[in-house]
């Protein structure tokens, strides 16, 4: 999985990346609610491990993933609370209470159904599990290129918490992810370099949603 993560840190999206979370991390109303849309898409991960996942093929490891992702929400809900209070309308996962956040449950949806796509010719009693695992790997890469540069924005501007304990686990998942998929599905980097060119675009298309939100949306006095 190295050479992709690598491939997505050398992208030039990265630069954009990093200027609009310094953007968003400098006007609390925006960056509290593109932290929001962050434990949204944490959410919405484990709501579709729960709808993907039959109770024969969850094991040990998949319930701990489940857990683990939902604590992600928690954190991340519990830091946009911190940033701009609880009082603050940030109650939900609404698109009012979150920055881009339809954009980025999209992205999330378009990445399953590229794998969906690419998984075709597997039987359907077999691709469930499989689109599960291609899917959680191809957004784990992208979780590791995200979460390391929104870390170090985060201490560059003393944000009060920090991101690092789930960059911890999400390399372990990705890494569990490798495992799986090389047991199901032998031909999976071939299906990785597949969709990979349609993540990077459902990815480019969620960052452009949170620019046009940092330059269009006039945040309250």
């Amino acid at each position: 999985m190295e050479r992709y993560t690598t491939s997505l840190r050398e992208s030039s999206t990265q630069s954009k990346l990093k200027s609009i979370l310094e953007m968003a991390i400098e006007q609390p109303f925006f960056h509290a609610r593109l932290v929001n849309t962050l434990a949204r898409m944490e959410y919405v991960g484990v709501r579709k491990m729960l709808k993907a996942r039959l109770s024969e093929n969850l094991d040990l490891e998949g319930l701990k993933h489940v857990v683990e992702e939902a604590s992600h929400a928690i954190k991340l809900k519990k830091a946009a609370l911190k940033i701009c209070g609880e009082d603050n309308g940030l109650e939900t996962f609404s698109t009012a209470h979150t920055l881009a956040g339809d954009a980025g449950e999209g992205y999330l949806q378009n990445v399953d159904a590229a794998c969906e796509e690419c998984l075709a010719d597997i039987p359907a009693d077999e691709r469930a599990e499989i689109n599960y695992l291609l899917s959680s790997a191809l957004i784990e890469i992208r979780a590791e290129v995200f979460y390391p540069i929104y870390e170090e924005c985060l201490r560059s501007a003393d944000a009060p918490f920090s991101v690092r304990s789930i960059m911890q686990d999400e390399k372990k998942h990705l890494a569990g992810m490798k495992t799986r998929l090389s047991e199901l599905c032998p031909d999976w980097r071939n299906r990785v370099e597949a969709v990979i060119p349609k993540e990077k675009m459902a990815f480019e298309s969620w960052l452009s949603a949170i620019e046009n939100c940092l330059y269009d949306t006039p945040a309250p006095t």
